[in-house]
């Protein structure tokens, strides 16, 4: 009799896991997927380049490819109008990039984790200036700067 009892016991742990196993609509086949769009941003297919510069324009500051942090020190520009611009991506999220032109100020630039962000600043000095110029952002932004000036 020991056995008989053994063997329903048995049976009925195995009939509770078989049954334990089947999907929430009580069918046994496999879960399936959400067909619904996802959420998340394919990865940039275009390159991170240096920005173009403009006809009738040089450049006084040529940098990149970098990442992060980075000062460059003491920068020289004419009066008049100058142009700084940064192409940039981010490895992941949307993270800012802060230029910074020392007595001049400073302004943040949106660098996407999806695609590369062309950015265009202009400035006008009513005098020639040394300026000092530093990038700011995070580890995860790659990206290029360039001062154009006149040619003259």
């Amino acid at each position: 009799m020991r056995s008989r009892g053994a063997a329903s016991l048995t049976a009925a742990v195995l009939c509770g896991v078989l049954t334990s196993c089947t999907s929430g609509d009580g069918s046994d086949g496999p879960d399936v997927p959400d067909p619904s769009r996802s959420t998340v941003a394919p990865p940039s297919q275009e390159p991170l380049t240096a920005p173009e510069v403009d006809a009738g324009y040089k450049e006084t500051l040529s940098e990149g490819p970098h990442r992060g942090d980075r000062q460059f020190g003491t920068i020289e520009l004419p009066k008049g109008e100058s142009w700084i611009k940064v192409n940039c991506i981010s490895r992941s999220k949307p993270v800012d990039l802060e230029v910074s032109l020392e007595g001049i100020g400073e302004f943040p630039l949106g660098c996407s984790g999806v695609k590369v962000e062309r950015t265009a600043n202009q400035m006008n000095l009513q005098a020639a200036r040394k300026l000092h110029f530093t990038m700011v952002t995070e580890e995860s932004v790659r990206w290029y700067v360039s001062i154009q000036v006149p040619e003259r």
